[in-house]
């Protein structure tokens, strides 16, 4: 476990803040514990650390590449996770960066439980928590039960060679984390915008409900009802607080733009952010996806209902694959705010302006699945690297949403159509498709579950969830060995030349595609007979072997690693 000294991070924020306290009256050196937790001002100062690098992001933690590895994104590369080629790594930048965060928060908690400044303090106090906990729960997520650290180590500790918690404890010791931060944490105020507060808090906790009480429900690892119920419990307490909405502030296209607009403080659907600064480059991320990092699926574009609120394969609204256009016609309007549509003009400075004759085909031919996301991706070129300067969204009100109608459905096995009016609906509403009722539902011979599921996918799409929700949901390992494919080619445009904006023609990225790289028509982007889920192995990441080198005798590898 890699330990970061708080001081030297403490005295960063300093710099960055010209804090003349320091600067002016002490020499570096003398910056020590004794000297520095001496007013609230410090304790923020201190807790600014873990915004900037504690807080997810798509450039630096890779959230986006969660959904290369699941069923609905496909990157530039094949990922070793989704072709059971993965091996455990001697290091891995998630356990590693946890537990440096973790250090800190143990830093911060410890100042503020003993600090003579009480009240002052104690909003800091409660974002050491909630950070502590948003560490752990990155932990969980990944390797499953880990080492509890809750207090600061030296070297010579014997604590640093703890065993590993079980997943239980772990989960509890979030849940006791997240309660602290709730009852430390004030209520969402104007004055203190981008701060975590008490309602963000109870937002991270039904999202960690959700996680380990669906894990618990199909895994056969305990009971996960009273999870469930907590899930429930919090995301009503947010939604009742009446401290977000959703956005609705640029009328039919708020879906999309509230991604790529730099306003993320006052948008009222933003429950945490990581805010755009150059050095944090999330338009690099931005300009990455669009050059093809991240391609959504022939999967995910199925998940888009029709606008009669029905699949496609039940749809008479659905005019089928064989032209681009009659594929993204009569659908839910988030998939054109998600995927590229023909004739959608997209600038960058780097190369010409073009305006793709279908999605996915531009001048530089980087797109290998024929869907292109336009989610992120903004039409106006800026400075650099030619992506969009926005801010990411660590959590928004969306998922409170869908986070309460999945946990009433799962611990009830029943949802009513006033408590999908006060969630999933409010989504639907917002792009103005049809309601999910169970009259629907019992009409057209669908399933509750799945149509909850579609929801929270749809409306959360590559933003990072949708690996994660495969495992929980125990679905992987029948959703990750099929064939991954893009666009139809038999008997569409993609079988076809490309007619460039000068008039000349170029061969498509699929002209001439060999039979065998097609199934059904479709484009196998990566067959089944390539892709592999180990039941009893790919659930869980492995834990780094470094980490079990020098801790053999209590830390042990997952199972199958």
């Amino acid at each position: 476990m890699k330990t970061l000294k708080i001081l030297s991070i403490i005295f960063l924020a300093i710099m960055a803040t010209g804090c003349k306290k320091y600067l002016d009256l002490k020499p570096q050196s003398d910056i020590s514990d004794v000297t520095y937790w001496q007013s609230a001002n410090d304790f923020r100062l201190a807790a600014n650390w873990f915004y900037d690098r504690s807080l997810e992001d798509p450039h630096f933690s890779g959230t986006y590449m969660n959904d290369n590895n699941s069923d609905i994104a496909f990157g530039m590369e094949i990922s070793t996770i989704s072709s059971g080629k993965y091996v455990a790594p001697e290091q891995d930048a998630n356990w590693d960066n946890s537990y440096s965060a973790i250090r800190n928060a143990n830093k911060l908690i410890e100042q503020g439980t003993t600090s003579v400044l009480k009240n002052d303090v104690k909003p800091f106090l409660g974002e050491g928590y909630f950070f502590r906990a948003y560490n752990y729960f990155r932990l969980l997520d990944l390797f499953g039960g880990v080492p509890i650290i809750d207090k600061v180590l030296q070297p010579s500790d014997p604590l640093v060679f703890s065993g590993r918690a079980s997943r239980e404890d772990v989960a509890a010791f979030i849940m006791a984390d997240l309660n602290n931060a709730i009852a430390n944490l004030p209520v969402k105020t104007s004055a203190e915008k981008g701060r975590i507060c008490k309602e963000a808090a109870q937002a991270f906790k039904a999202r960690v409900c959700l996680f380990e009480g669906t894990w618990r429900k199909f895994h056969a690892a305990g009971d996960g009802n009273a999870l469930l119920d907590q899930a429930i419990a919090e995301s009503n307490n947010v939604i009742n607080s009446n401290a977000y909405s959703l956005n609705k502030l640029r009328s039919d296209s708020s879906y999309r733009l509230m991604f790529i607009d730099n306003y993320s403080m006052d948008n009222p659907e933003t429950i945490v952010s990581k805010k755009y600064r150059t050095n944090i480059n999330v338009a690099g991320w931005a300009y990455s996806v669009s050059w093809g990092n991240l391609n959504p699926t022939k999967a995910a574009a199925d998940m888009y209902l029709s606008k009669d609120g029905l699949p496609i394969d039940k749809s008479p609204l659905f005019k089928g694959y064989d032209s681009v256009r009659t594929e993204f016609r009569n659908r839910d309007p988030r998939m054109a705010q998600s995927l590229i549509l023909p004739a959608i003009k997209i600038v960058r400075p780097q190369y010409d302006k073009y305006r793709p004759q279908w999605p996915g085909v531009d001048n530089n031919r980087n797109v290998n699945s024929g869907y292109m996301l336009y989610k992120f991706i903004s039409q106006m070129p800026t400075p650099g690297d030619g992506g969009g300067a926005f801010d990411w969204n660590v959590i928004r009100y969306a998922e409170v949403l869908a986070i309460y109608a999945e946990a009433t459905y799962e611990r009830n096995g029943s949802i009513s159509d006033a408590d999908l009016d006060k969630s999933i609906n409010l989504l639907r509403d917002r792009v103005n498709m049809p309601h999910l009722t169970n009259a629907l539902v019992n009409g057209n011979g669908l399933n509750m579950q799945t149509e909850i599921r579609r929801e929270r996918t749809v409306e959360l799409a590559f933003e990072g969830f949708r690996w994660g929700d495969l495992r929980r949901w125990k679905i992987a390992e029948t959703i990750l060995p099929k064939s991954m494919l893009s666009v139809k080619v038999t008997g569409s445009e993609w079988s076809k030349q490309i007619l460039t904006l000068d008039g000349s023609t170029y061969n498509s990225y699929f002209y001439n595609t060999p039979a065998n790289q097609l199934e059904n028509g479709f484009k196998v982007l990566q067959p089944g007979s390539q892709r592999a889920f180990d039941v009893n192995k790919n659930y869980l990441l492995p834990i780094p072997t470094k980490q079990i080198s020098l801790n053999p005798d209590k830390l042990k590898q997952n199972p199958g690693w």
